[in-house]
C-alpha cells in the first residue's frame, strides 16, 4: 500500500478487518494537525509527536488483526529498494497523491504484472466564483495489459517533472482547493470501500471478466458514477507493443 494518508488509512483498516495477513506500508510522512480530520486512528498526541503515518496505520491494523505481518518502508516510492520490494507483492493500493507514485506503480503493473488500483478524492472549485463545482471519488483499476494510467492521460508530465526536481514530495494533497484542512473523509471512504470491494471480489473470483473501467464518482453535479473508457495507445511507452 502506497500512501497512508486519508484514503490509505481507511484501506489499511478495511484490509486488516477482512483478514489480509501480509501488508506492506510505504510512506515517509508524519502526522500533522491538519491530518486529523481524515486520518483514521491518528490522535492529537500523534500530531504533537510527529508520529509516522505508517506507525499509525500499523497500530490500527494490529487492533483489528494482531497476527498480521506488517512491513513498513519509510522511503520514497521511487527508491530502488522500495521498487524491488513491490515487484513481489500481489496487489498495490496506490493512495499517494503524486505523479511519481503513479509512474512507478503503473510501470510495475505493465512491466512486472502486479495488479493494483489508484484511488483518490478531489474537490473541483470554480476559480472565478470560488463555488464548489463538484466533489469526486476516483477508483482506477490497473491490470497488466489493461488500465494504463500513462496512455489514459492520468500521469501529468509537467507535474511529474516538478516532483522529480524537488527534494521532497508535497506534504499534503490540496484536493483541488487551497484549504489546508479539507473535510474529505466521506469522499475518501467511498473510494476506499469501492477499491477494497473490487479487490475482495477479484480474490474470491466473484466478478465477471468484464473490461477494466475507471470510475469517477461525482457527488455534487451529477450525484452518480461515471465509467471512463480506457485508451489503447499502441505507442505508449509503458503498455504499448514494443517493436
Amino acid at each position: 500500500m502506497l500512501g497512508l494518508g486519508g484514503i490509505g488509512s481507511l484501506v489499511a483498516e478495511y484490509l486488516a478487518r477482512l483478514g489480509v495477513a501480509n501488508l506492506t506500508l510505504v510512506d515517509t510522512d508524519t502526522v500533522e494537525r491538519t491530518n486529523l480530520c481524515r486520518l483514521v486512528g491518528a490522535t492529537v498526541e500523534d500530531a504533537e509527536r510527529h508520529t509516522l503515518k505508517v506507525d499509525v496505520a500499523e497500530r490500527v491494523i494490529r487492533q483489528a488483526y494482531p497476527e498480521a505481518q506488517v512491513t513498513k518502508l519509510v522511503a520514497d516510492v521511487a527508491a530502488p529498494s522500495v521498487v524491488e520490494h513491490l515487484k513481489s507483492v500481489d496487489y498495490i493500493f496506490l493512495a499517494a497523491d503524486s505523479m511519481r507514485a503513479r509512474l512507478v506503480v503503473n510501470a510495475l503493473t505493465q512491466q512486472f504484472f502486479v495488479s493494483g488500483v489508484q484511488l483518490g478524492s478531489k474537490i473541483v472549485v470554480d476559480e472565478v466564483t470560488g463555488r464548489v463545482d463538484d466533489a469526486m471519488s476516483v477508483v482506477r483499476p490497473m491490470r497488466p495489459g489493461n488500465g494504463c494510467l500513462h496512455c489514459s492521460g492520468f500521469i501529468n508530465r509537467q507535474k511529474l517533472a516538478l516532483e522529480f526536481a524537488t527534494e521532497e514530495d508535497r506534504q499534503h494533497a490540496n484536493y483541488g482547493t487551497e484549504d489546508p484542512n479539507p473535510s474529505v473523509i466521506t469522499l475518501n471512504a467511498v473510494a476506499a470501500s469501492t477499491a477494497v470491494n473490487d479487490f475482495l471480489f477479484d480474490v474470491l473470483e466473484l466478478r465477471p471478466d468484464d473490461p477494466v473501467r475507471y470510475r469517477h464518482m461525482s457527488h455534487v453535479r451529477r450525484n452518480r458514477g461515471q465509467s471512463v473508457e480506457l485508451r489503447d495507445d499502441q505507442q505508449c511507452p509503458e503498455c504499448g507493443v514494443k517493436s
